[in-house]
């Protein structure tokens, strides 16, 4: 299929100023959530230049977008591309001719390029509908950052049915990963997340005579000392997990002399699989109860689980490296050995048909770094864009024809 390898690689190339522009574009005006009207404006715009394309306007609520095309071929398989569209609640500190127009509001995880890189599969598919058979669908999900959109798609909009859906792809530019090259974690790409605040309730009064409170503090700080035995405890060191407090607040910064009457704290966890993230859990809650009575405090807390994780399908892995790397090089597409301990709510889309969720590299070669995702100095890498399409549109080909599934 060298000839069209040849042919995408053709057409990503003469598209590529365009992407460049529509992602710029999308970068001004970042929208939060599932309420993204300018966004969903010039993605829709974007879309219905395309020929062939059949498109359903405001799913997921009302700003998600899903389209259609359908090969010539006689027979085929049915092939799901989805982007994230939301961006983030931060100032960005970036100077650009594009730089974000919304205060407080930036695409500071590359969601902008996301949906670029999608509509360029788009465009290069649209002409190349003599080679595949079966449909390619084109998800454009708002609300990842907030854990929403996709179950609206899969269980309103039925984004993997009619006709079903065989197989499901998704990616994200990657600041650890070199501009040019594409990463493919080989089990898990993104873990399975929770997340807790706990509220520890004392006896307030005056420090001079701690023996009349009861200090929540004190209690707070057992349990957070007690989180590396919770891990050690629940399940096999082998196991990839985390616990991290990202916050601990009590008192009065200008009160120096009080015991505070309560004390909060929170933070997330994430595991590579479900189950350890419930023993977690179950751990935590089992040592809050614990402490709590030891110290005579009582507690609120709220434990929760959001969804499972993203495990790469590894009967579609060698199809989609191969498919990536005939039209980026051999050497620019590679497995990566390490699960990801993130989280992507793509899980709602892979624990339903086999998928695969690939990490397109951001980061300039002269660069030993750039500033990473969820940063106001976040900058995407434009020079991606053509490349990713071209991956995308090729893995899509090789599904639809079944060229990519190891039995």
């Amino acid at each position: 299929m060298s000839n069209i390898n040849d042919k995408i690689r053709q057409i990503a190339k003469e598209t590529e100023p365009e992407l460049i522009h529509i992602r710029r574009e999308l970068h001004q005006y970042p929208e939060l959530g599932i309420d993204l009207p300018k966004t969903h404006e010039i993605i829709s715009r974007e879309l219905h230049k395309i020929p062939g394309l059949k498109i359903r306007e405001h799913a997921a609520g009302g700003y998600g977008l899903i389209a259609e095309l359908k090969g010539k071929k006689e027979q085929g398989k049915n092939v799901l591309l989805r982007a994230d569209i939301d961006a983030l609640p931060l100032e960005e500190k970036v100077e650009s001719d594009y730089k974000s127009r919304y205060d407080g509001c930036m695409h500071a995880c590359g969601h902008d390029g996301h949906a670029t890189w999608l509509i360029g599969a788009a465009k290069i598919l649209a002409q190349l509908t003599d080679e595949f058979g079966g449909c390619i669908r084109f998800a454009f999900q708002p609300g990842e950052e907030v854990g929403l959109g996709a179950d609206t798609m899969i269980e309103e909009d039925k984004v993997l049915e009619d006709p079903k859906m065989d197989m499901a792809f998704a990616a994200h530019g990657w600041p650890s990963v070199e501009s040019g090259k594409i990463g493919i974690v080989r089990r898990y790409a993104f873990g399975c997340v929770g997340d807790f605040k706990v509220r520890i309730i004392g006896k307030k009064g005056h420090a001079s005579w701690p023996e009349q409170t009861v200090d929540p503090i004190a209690a707070a700080n057992e349990i957070y000392q007690h989180i590396p035995a919770i891990l050690t405890r629940t399940v096999s060191g082998t196991e990839p997990k985390i616990m991290s407090v990202t916050y601990m607040q009590a008192g009065d910064v200008n009160v120096r002399n009080i015991i505070p009457q309560d004390c909060v704290f929170g933070g997330t966890m994430r595991a590579v699989k479900r189950e350890v993230l419930e023993k977690m859990k179950a751990e935590l809650e089992k040592e809050i109860k614990g402490i709590c009575q030891v110290y005579g405090t009582s507690y609120e807390a709220d434990i929760r689980i959001h969804g499972g994780s993203v495990k790469n399908a590894p009967e579609l892995l060698n199809g989609v490296k191969k498919s990536a790397a005939d039209v980026l090089g051999k050497k620019n597409v590679y497995i990566i050995e390490e699960d990801n301990l993130g989280g992507e709510n793509f899980a709602e889309y892979s624990s339903r048909v086999p998928a695969v969720y690939m990490f397109i590299g951001i980061k300039p070669e002269e660069k030993e770094a750039i500033p990473g995702l969820h940063s106001p100095e976040y900058q995407f890498d434009d020079t991606v864009l053509a490349g990713a399409a071209a991956a995308f549109a090729n893995i899509a080909i090789h599904g639809c024809m079944g060229e990519l599934k190891e039995n």
